[in-house]
């Protein structure tokens, strides 16, 4: 008989807020001006939205405290260092920290969401505990996240309106083990528009139909529902969050310190409301429901022009 395992990585904290293969912003550059001051901007190759945090160190003739940015977009300025003495120049070093999340929205506690299978399709879900606990640590903050158990090879679709921020597709499934959990899996992580992420976890290697970058819409076909191991245990992992204020008024200097056993959770989480064949309703752990929803639930977040392409030719995915 196979034993079924926890397998962690435990270099990474995917399970404690979450972990990402590509990091919002690709670079991080600062430029020396003609009056001695120094401009930080950034380059990104995803349009989403991050947190970018600048700790400086050693810092010679100018003063900055952390410097914490929320950037949307593919450039832009991040902050001037400015030398005391004018007359000379700035030495520094620095770190930087980046977060995925909009601090500066406020989540919609409230907005309706469709399950992620095709519309009648009845899927059995559970909710997850929270790993972190076995190491001590404390539930992040409204902690709620959902595994359906599915058939193998089942599409997984876009339960709300967004855009592709994060790929995760270098996972295999381990047929020599069973596992309650791994650390890596594949994974899409879409950004709403209200600063919320959804993250859909535990994908079929090879199978994921989108892009970074995309905009997807709600039933959008976005990958094949997946497994740690054998195919018969089939399933998605699914968590909504957002970039928690508190992270406005943390000492990232703590940062490196922490562990699995204190980590600081900076990512709150939401259970919101699905529509099911019972109408809008919380899901409950072992129990079954159906995905149902209609075009005017599709069409909630689109914009004119969108609805019109909706109607005409139905197309779920804009492409970047």
């Amino acid at each position: 008989m196979i034993s079924r395992k926890i397998y962690f990585v435990l270099n990474t904290l995917f399970f404690l807020t979450f972990s990402y293969s590509q990091k919002p912003v690709k670079s991080i550059t600062h430029e020396r001006n003609d009056d001695k001051s120094i401009t930080f901007r950034y380059n990104s190759d995803i349009p989403g939205s991050a947190l970018i945090v600048l700790n400086f160190i050693d810092l010679e003739n100018a003063y900055a405290g952390v410097i914490k940015r929320t950037i949307t977009g593919y450039g832009g300025e991040i902050y001037t260092l400015t030398p005391t003495n004018p007359e000379n120049g700035i030495g520094f070093s620095y770190r930087s920290k980046i977060f995925y999340g909009n601090v500066n929205k406020k989540p919609n506690a409230k907005f309706k969401y469709i399950l992620p299978f095709k519309k009648g399709e009845k899927i059995r879900v559970r909710t997850l505990n929270y790993l972190g606990k076995k190491f001590g640590n404390t539930t992040p903050k409204n902690w709620k996240s959902w595994q359906f158990l599915t058939k193998p090879n089942d599409t997984v679709l876009a339960i709300r309106k967004g855009i592709v921020v994060n790929i995760t597709d270098d996972a295999t499934a381990d047929t020599a083990a069973e596992y309650d959990f791994k650390s890596k899996s594949n994974s899409i992580t879409v950004e709403h528009k209200d600063g919320t992420l959804a993250r859909y976890s535990v994908l079929k290697d090879k199978s994921i139909m989108v892009n970074i970058g995309d905009i997807v819409y709600p039933s959008a076909p976005i990958a094949l529902a997946g497994s740690y191991d054998l195919e018969q245990n089939s399933q998605l992992r699914l968590s909504v969050f957002y970039l928690d204020k508190k992270i406005l008024n943390y000492d990232f200097s703590k940062r490196d310190s922490e562990n699995l056993t204190n980590k600081t959770h900076l990512y709150s989480y939401i259970d919101p409301l699905f529509y099911t064949d019972e109408n809008l309703t919380k899901l409950k752990s072992n129990s079954f429901y159906s995905s149902n929803y209609n075009n005017s639930i599709i069409e909630l977040e689109m914009r004119k022009r969108e609805k019109r392409k909706f109607k005409k030719k139905g197309l779920l995915i804009k492409r970047r």
